[in-house]
């Protein structure tokens, strides 16, 4: 039996895991792509975007992403949804800016409906966005939204069911003005319907010379002295569209009217009150999924032209034709904000699409699938940005036409520019080359692209598109199965401790984050996204990552600055119900901890009898503390600038160090870094260069294992390690033996997490992660002195993955269960093969 539309967009949806992924704009086959896209090389792009933040367009994706952001207010036709039941309408906006614009655009479903707080979220974004395209906000929040927005952010902000039905809607007026008689000052036009799209159609008409607009609500005529169904918009309306205080039902005002514009709800109006209206009358029924009255019975009543919402009658009227020309046309120049000259400029270039030629009742609006309306659209924009002062890059706009018509028949790569140079004097400009000619390293990917009004209608176009919301909104849980939800990470970050190079800011982060998701990607299969927050408040942070969350499967908090993260980590662990990790605590934790271990087999000393030196107190340092303890160690001291940490220590101390006094250094050793390493048989380092030298290794117990990890110069050098007696040394840089590589961590991590979809990452599914890495290395490897796998070993992530996904559903974590076998399968037929299957649930 064959499937309906509807079901066949969401067996789509489930098949595909949502309709968009992040994918690395160039492969990674070796460590020396590695070293450009990420460590070390990634660090110039940053310090480059910390002298001069514009940089961040030309280094970053943002000059090309844009946030689609809802709150589940009020999503298609089902009403105040929730946020989670957004998500499957703002992945087909995403879709719709890819293929029409090649724009990446980014779904945020926000977990609040308050305005203070989504002013407040919206406003922290802008380091990772280049423009905001707001949908599905209900009236009147999202008018004082948006003007709160415009005041906070200079980008191009949009709010399609204001700013986009306006636009549309003054487009198919003004192609059915030139098939009747009729001129636009003289003409009457009702609109039914007082929300977003109603209201701000009113509005936009007035400012573009309609002579006489008026507004129904379920109460009737809009005018400034009603006594009830009045809110402050409504009010404002009133007073600029009916100062004679006109009254009465829909059925009254729309007597003699020329222009009926529907923005309400289906059946509202009827045959005789089409039949009342001016001659050669136009119904625009633009409710969803079901229009104000049916195509056939508004012709039938009289109607000159009659246009629906929908793709299945003739004059469809959506904004979806429009926002991603328009964006376009906004992001290559710049623009500080979507200003009433470039919608208007939009309006007119839309309803010029249709030739006086072609233009027919049946025919006055471009339809969905005409793809060049997007460049002609982004054009007209640019050209009226810059005319209009709203940008801050000129160009030619004409070639911006050419760019968009050049994608969409080409593909992105046509957007690259060729090396600047055949060889590169350091690493570091190499990679800020290739940074500026990808302008970023990840891209927005569309996983079922809008290739034919097949897939247009039983995916994207309502009523179909709005079932996967319908299904969500009744079940929440359903969102792991129908969107991108069930393998997406946030890669937070507020840019207070990037790399080595310190509180850099949230734009110059932008390029490590970035490289973090294509580790993600590469070694994991996982969708992970950068998100840079303008605030470094705690407070700040944790709101706005909790608002963030309904779209992400897990959090990986990255570059945040010590003792802060601990409280950001502990306090969205408290309030989520999805895995938050701090790479920079416990990835390293966990790599560290496999090579321990494996160290300990090549000098033959138990983990419970040895003595451990750590220097360095920050968020690494606590994290591989906490590790080893939970793994089985006893006796080990922390080491900071002061000197020991131990309990009653009153000089640079805070309740994190408080706390881990408690559990280490026993015997309250005092002294200096030197004195605590006399007879210890491990050192860990995780501070700044140069803190160790000779004289101090020699000190150690015989057959010492020294972990050197200060990047990009260790604490001291493994020649130096290995002449003053150590038998094993590790660093954290690719070019010695043994390096100790976070990504050999969390990607597998994050896998098995996601795989179970877990609610936390607990420390037994760190510990089962770092087993698994030390298992990896053979008897042979050991006696070469061998103790962690390389970063390309790709025996490691499904590894990890495995041991991850089993410890969650031991440990209750899990929220499904699967076979860990299958995890570590799947996981490893997509690094050799390229596709990600989804685990099969174990029911």
């Amino acid at each position: 039996m064959t499937n309906s539309p509807a079901e066949e967009g969401l067996a789509y949806r489930r098949r595909f895991r949502g309709l968009i992924g992040i994918q690395p704009k160039l492969p990674i086959r070796d460590t020396s792509t590695l070293s450009v896209v990420y460590t070390p090389g990634v660090a110039k792009p940053c310090l480059e975007i910390d002298k001069d933040h514009f940089k961040s367009y030309d280094y970053t994706i943002r000059g090309n992403t844009i946030a689609v952001i809802s709150d589940g207010s009020s999503v298609y036709g089902l009403g105040n949804t929730g946020p989670s039941a957004a998500i499957p309408m703002l992945e087909s906006k995403c879709v719709f800016h890819k293929t029409y614009a090649g724009i990446d655009a980014f779904p945020l479903a926000l977990d609040t409906q308050d305005v203070d707080e989504l002013v407040e979220v919206i406003r922290y974004l802008p380091p990772t966005f280049g423009g905001i395209h707001l949908e599905d906000i209900s009236s009147p929040r999202c008018f004082a939204l948006e003007e709160r927005l415009k005041r906070a952010i200079s980008l191009p902000l949009f709010h399609a069911d204001q700013q986009g039905a306006s636009i549309v809607s003054y487009a198919a007026l003004l192609n059915g003005l030139k098939l009747v008689d009729k001129s636009i000052e003289n003409i009457r036009v009702v609109i039914s319907g007082a929300g977003a799209a109603g209201l701000a159609t009113a509005r936009f008409l007035k400012e573009m010379g309609v002579g006489d607009v008026k507004v129904c609500d379920r109460n009737g005529a809009l005018y400034y002295r009603r006594l009830e169904g009045l809110n402050w918009i409504k009010s404002e309306v009133a007073r600029l569209t009916n100062p004679e205080d006109i009254k009465g039902s829909l059925a009254d005002v729309i007597k003699g009217a020329d222009v009926f514009f529907g923005f309400s709800s289906a059946d509202v109006l009827t045959p005789d009150m089409v039949k009342s209206m001016a001659t050669d009358p136009f119904v625009f029924a633009l409710a969803n999924p079901n229009p104000e009255i049916s195509y056939e019975a508004a012709k039938e009543a009289g109607a000159k032209i009659v246009a629906t919402g929908r793709s299945d009658y003739p004059n469809q009227i959506n904004s979806t034709i429009i926002y991603p020309g328009i964006f376009r046309g906004a992001l290559d120049v710049r623009a500080t904000t979507i200003n009433q000259d470039m919608c208007s400029a939009a309006a007119r270039a839309l309803a010029g699409l249709v030739a006086d030629n072609q233009l027919s009742p049946d025919y006055i609006m471009p339809n969905p699938l005409e793809f060049h309306v997007s460049a002609k659209l982004a054009r007209a924009v640019a050209q009226a940005a810059m005319d209009s002062g709203a940008a801050q890059h000129h160009v030619d706009a004409c070639t911006i036409e050419d760019k968009v018509m050049t994608y969409i028949y080409e593909g992105t790569n046509a957007w690259v520019n060729p090396p600047s140079k055949q060889t590169y004097d350091s690493l570091e400009e190499e990679s800020l080359d290739l940074h500026n000619r990808y302008h970023g390293v990840i891209e927005i990917k569309t996983k079922l692209p809008i290739r034919d009004h097949y897939i247009y209608k039983t995916v994207y176009s309502v009523p179909w598109a709005a079932l996967p919301c319908q299904v969500i909104r009744d079940n929440p849980e359903t969102a792991y199965d129908l969107t991108v939800k069930n393998n997406l990470v946030a890669i937070v970050t507020d840019g207070s401790a990037v790399l080595g190079l310190g509180n850099l800011g949230p734009a110059a982060a932008m390029p490590v984050m970035e490289g973090k998701a294509v580790l993600f990607k590469s070694f994991g299969g996982v969708e992970a996204f950068p998100i840079c927050l303008r605030t470094q408040n705690v407070d700040d942070i944790v709101e706005a990552v909790k608002a963030i969350a309904p779209v992400f499967g897990g959090v990986n908090l990255e570059d945040i600055s010590a003792p802060r993260c601990f409280e950001i980590e502990q306090r969205l662990s408290e309030a989520l119900d999805i895995p938050i990790f701090h790479d920079d605590q416990h990835g390293t934790a966990v790599v560290v901890m496999a090579g321990i271990l494996n160290a300990l087999k090549i000098v033959e000393k138990p983990l419970a009898s040895i003595r451990i030196v750590i220097n360095g107190a920050g968020a690494a340092a606590l994290s591989v503390t906490q590790l080893l303890l939970k793994a089985g160690a006893k006796d080990i001291t922390i080491c900071d600038s002061k000197g020991t940490i131990y309990q009653g220590r009153q000089a640079g101390m805070n309740p994190y160090k408080e706390r881990i006094a408690a559990i280490t250094n026993l015997d309250c050793n005092q002294g200096s870094l030197a004195e605590v390493m006399k007879g210890a048989d491990v050192f860990i380092g995780l501070s700044v260069p140069g803190t160790v030298n000779q004289d101090m290794v020699k000190s150690m117990a015989a057959n010492s294992v020294i972990m050197a990890l200060s990047n990009p110069v260790p604490e001291i050098m493994p020649d130096e390690a290995y002449a003053a007696g150590a038998k094993v040394v590790a660093t954290g840089r690719s070019d010695f033996p043994n390096q100790v590589n976070n990504s050999l961590a969390f990607p597998g991590i994050f896998r098995g997490a996601l795989d179970v979809r877990a609610r936390h990452i607990n420390d037994d599914m760190k510990l089962a992660a770092g087993q698994a890495i030390a298992d990896l290395i053979s008897d042979k490897q050991l006696k070469e002195g061998t103790i962690i796998p390389g970063a390309f070993d790709f025996r490691v992530p499904p590894a990890v993955a495995q041991a991850v996904a089993r410890a969650a559903m031991d440990t209750g974590e899990s929220r499904i269960s699967v076979k860990p076998a299958d995890v570590h399968s799947e996981l490893k037929n997509y690094l050799y093969e390229g596709e990600l299957k989804k685990v099969t649930e174990v029911v």
